[in-house]
């Protein structure tokens, strides 16, 4: 983590001010004499920090904001820069979010840094409780983050432009470039750390499924929509019901049931997951209904089983190419492991070539 001194140097008050009156989120005439801030959060692409604002009017607003910067962590920024996360996570919150009821911050300006890309401000949240993927979520957060995705879905569900942007991220329907080898290798590194404990089965079908994971991500097909890609409970601020959906960084074009899936598969354990999984996708399709998007309960469903290698496409590769931490190991094990098996209990090995 960045010292307090390399943190003040990357977001100087005349940056800051900048940017906020260039996205008109600062319409008194106060002048931002200095920046104060300390680290939050637990992202593994990014570092993000709570920072106060001292205006020259001590009643101007916003007092406080979160800024999202590129990672200081080598490996990280390294694995963001690549798939380009930094700028699509701005031009989602610019370009996209306008046009959703998806509940996110709202964004209060984009700012540039010197050396390393682009940085985002958002509203602060941080009264609300950040998502914790260590432990069991409670079944009417996990259907709260799961309206969240019909709202996100249905204003982009099969719409050409949208398919056409292509700062989008795509790792479904199309050749990933290099996923065959960054799984091997990730796998590779990290298959006795993180899976000594599984049974045979759930690292057979881990095993199984990196030697497929490319056939099997260019099979996926329409009907497709926007995707969050990494659609878990630790990328959420929760406050009673009220879900907000954080980390843009991997927004893009895809099948519905992938976010669904990954959801669904690593909010709870196989157990919980199995007892609500038909009765959240029915739910799905009638508020995808509800929404103008006509979607048959069968179609989703088959959808829905062959997305659910979803968690192991995400968090294979990732465990071997971001920061390590004894919460990011543990949490890789548990859904790692999670992963599977809902792999198994929904027969999701007949997707995969020779199935």
């Amino acid at each position: 983590m960045p010292t307090a001194a390399q943190t003040l140097e990357r977001l100087s008050p005349e940056a800051v001010e900048a940017a906020l009156r260039d996205s008109g989120a600062v319409a008194s005439a106060a002048r931002l004499q200095r920046v104060t801030s300390a680290p939050i959060g637990i992202g593994a692409l990014a570092d993000t920090y709570l920072v106060h604002l001292h205006w020259s009017d001590p009643d101007a607003v916003p007092g406080t904001l979160v800024a999202k910067l590129p990672s200081t962590d080598a490996q990280s920024a390294a694995t963001a820069a690549s798939i380009g996360a930094y700028e699509r996570e701005v031009r989602f919150y610019l370009e996209l979010a306008p046009r959703t009821k998806v509940r996110v911050p709202r964004c209060l300006g984009s700012i540039e840094l010197d050396d390393d890309g682009v940085g985002l401000l958002l509203e602060d949240l941080t009264t609300l409780t950040p998502g914790d993927q260590l432990s069991d979520t409670r079944p009417e957060l996990i259907r709260a983050a799961r309206e969240e995705l019909a709202a996100l879905q249905a204003p982009f569900w099969d719409d050409p432009e949208v398919a056409a942007l292509d700062w989008l991220h795509r790792r479904q329907g199309v050749p990933i470039p290099g996923i065959a080898e960054r799984m091997r290798t990730s796998w590779r590194s990290g298959a006795d750390r993180l899976a000594g404990g599984f049974d045979p089965a759930e690292r057979a079908v881990i095993d199984r499924f990196v030697e497929h994971a490319d056939a099997w991500a260019g099979s996926l097909d329409g009907p497709f929509t926007l995707c969050h890609h990494d659609f878990r409970m630790d990328n959420m601020l929760t406050g009673g019901r009220r879900v907000v959906v954080l980390d843009w960084q991997t927004a893009g074009w895809g099948s519905p049931m992938f976010d669904v899936a990954y959801l669904l598969g690593t909010s709870t354990n196989p157990q919980r997951r199995a007892a609500l999984e038909r009765d959240e996708l029915r739910r799905h399709v009638d508020e995808l209904a509800a929404r103008g998007v006509e979607w048959s309960w069968d179609a989703a469903w088959d959808a829905y089983r062959k997305a659910a290698f979803a968690v192991l496409l995400m968090l294979v590769p990732a465990s071997g190419s971001v920061k390590r931490s004894e919460r990011m190991e543990a949490m890789y094990r548990r859904l790692l492991r999670f992963g599977a098996r809902q792999a198994l209990d929904l027969d999701s090995a007949e997707f995969l070539p020779g199935g």
